[in-house]
């Protein structure tokens, strides 16, 4: 199972979304995030992170988190494994 942090951020220009990228980037515990200024969106996939840090995190921006939830999914197999060199 991969858990993944999904946050609703008013984000209203490139400025916006680069705080919240820059914020992020200073955060340990994370494996990967990704900032979406057209979907207003910020998607983290923890590492040891927990919720209320990354979300505690996005606030000290100043930007408003309208909405946020913790899912998780299973990662399909094929897709986790390195591709296989053929010589």
């Amino acid at each position: 199972m991969t858990k993944s942090y999904v946050f609703d951020v008013k984000m209203t220009c490139g400025g916006c979304s680069g705080a919240v990228s820059r914020a992020l980037g200073k955060m340990e515990g994370l494996q990967s995030y990704e900032v979406d200024l057209e979907k207003q969106s910020v998607v983290v996939i923890p590492a040891t992170a927990t919720y209320d840090e990354v979300y505690e995190k996005i606030k000290k921006t100043g930007k408003e988190i309208r909405s946020g939830e913790e899912k998780e999914s299973e990662a399909a197999p094929e897709h986790a494994a390195p591709a296989e060199v053929v010589a």
